[in-house]
């Protein structure tokens, strides 16, 4: 059985996202791992680190200026490890506990503050970084102590270079994004996606969002196309910004506007939706682009963020409308006149071309290819192709019956000790 541990920080929602997509993924290849997700920051319980995950939306939101600062005083490698190192103090019983509770035969982190501390901790685990900024992201991602550093761009991939990270410790695989935002094809299943939310069926819906925390001026923008009347709705989803949920329910709209808090089917909205407004988020913008949805983008936080909006926009995938009024006009190109349907679809295509569906399962295969030359992992009977294949044919046998699953994990803890016993030392007589 492969054991891996993931690490992520609910400092926005790209780095969850990230570890369950790769999570799930796992557990789909090798349905015999055990996956653990920690968030070491939030088990801390010691100042600042147990205030990150509220912080942040309000530093990015209030003061982006400060995010701004911080970002580029920061952003060296002599900085990052003195950084680490007077944090360590605080956050040391935190990762001794994650270590005594687990012992894993690989590492995934998805955050870049995490790999310092993690390698502290666990010194000879194989170490996987999973970048979640596409293309201007902290120096911090960059840290020669991984293993193996996946990133989702070309260009992360020559700033880990730059960092002097060697070249075969760097793989662009992608971003992992969930199953659900996988479009087939996105006018055949559009119909029937948009009856199962309650949509118009054949008037366009607009996806309006700040990533998981409802950061940036939604409310100012959805007054906007409510005003200008244009030929659409807007379902606005909110996350975890419970206040301005309850604000827009409580507005009297000219049109149809929806309104979502935190929703768990954001992939299928993307797929049904005509176009998504969003802020400049290396989750949100992958997601839309495995939902070959056309972006437009409002926002960027100062930094990591600022290289995304050049991304998109160069390639042709969305425009960038920083106020409430150039995202009014945006949409307006799209849904108005003889050229807006020509416009949008040509965003759309831009946007399908650089998806990376695969990437959760492309990541998934190489960490549990890194845990299987983990030599400590051998020796715990790690499933090889054999073992999973008989495994999977114990299953197949009876695919109706309740006794194919129980079979198959007795069949499967069986092989283990077989092969467990098969590698310890012959005693000497």
């Amino acid at each position: 059985m492969t054991s891996v541990l993931i690490a992520f920080s609910d400092t926005g929602g790209g780095h969850r996202a990230a570890a369950t997509a790769v999570g799930a993924a796992i557990e789909r290849l090798d349905p015999f791992a055990e996956v653990r997700t920690v968030d070491p920051y939030a088990m801390s319980h010691r100042w600042p680190f147990d205030r990150l995950a509220s912080a942040y939306p309000k530093v990015v939101d209030n003061a982006s200026w400060l995010w701004r600062s911080g970002f580029r005083l920061t952003n060296t490698t002599h900085c990052t490890a003195t950084l680490q190192a007077l944090a360590w103090p605080a956050l040391r019983g935190t990762f001794r506990d994650i270590r005594s509770a687990s012992s894993p035969d690989v590492i995934v982190s998805t955050h870049s503050l995490l790999t310092t501390p993690l390698r502290r901790v666990y010194a000879n685990t194989p170490l996987a970084v999973v970048v979640t900024d596409l293309v201007s992201g902290h120096n911090s991602w960059y840290q020669r102590r991984a293993d193996l550093i996946i990133t989702p761009t070309e260009q992360a991939r020559e700033q880990a270079l730059r960092c002097g990270v060697a070249p075969q410790r760097v793989e662009v695989l992608g971003l992992p994004v969930d199953q659900s935002f996988v479009a087939c094809d996105n006018e055949t299943e559009r119909g029937p996606l948009r009856q199962r939310l309650g949509w118009h069926a054949s008037r366009p819906t607009i996806v309006l969002m700040g990533g998981g925390d409802g950061v940036g001026p939604l409310r100012e923008i959805a007054h906007a196309i409510d005003a200008a009347q244009l030929p659409c709705d807007v379902a606005v989803v909110t996350g975890r910004n419970t206040a301005l949920a309850e604000q827009l329910r409580s507005t009297q709209w000219n049109g149809v506007v929806h309104v979502y808090g935190f929703v768990s089917n954001l992939g299928e909205m993307l797929r049904a939706a005509q176009a998504l407004v969003t802020k400049a988020g290396p989750g949100s913008i992958s997601e839309a682009f495995a939902a070959r949805c056309p972006l437009i983008l409002y926002g960027a936080i100062p930094g990591q963020e600022s290289g995304n909006v050049r991304y998109v926009c160069d390639a042709g995938a969305g425009v960038w409308a920083p106020s409430a009024v150039a995202v009014k006009d945006a949409l307006q190109r799209w849904l108005v006149g003889t050229d807006a349907p020509s416009l949008r679809n040509a965003a759309a295509q831009a946007s399908a071309h650089l998806a990376r569906p695969d990437a959760a399962t492309d990541i998934a295969r190489r960490v549990l290819e890194l845990a299987e030359s983990n030599p400590r992992s051998n020796r715990r009977a790690t499933p090889t192709r054999w073992r999973r294949a008989l495994t999977f044919g114990a299953c197949a046998l009876a695919p109706a019956s309740s006794l194919s699953p129980r079979l198959a994990v007795s069949l499967d803890r069986w092989l283990s000790l077989r092969s467990l016993h098969n590698s310890l030392p012959v005693p000497s007589v």
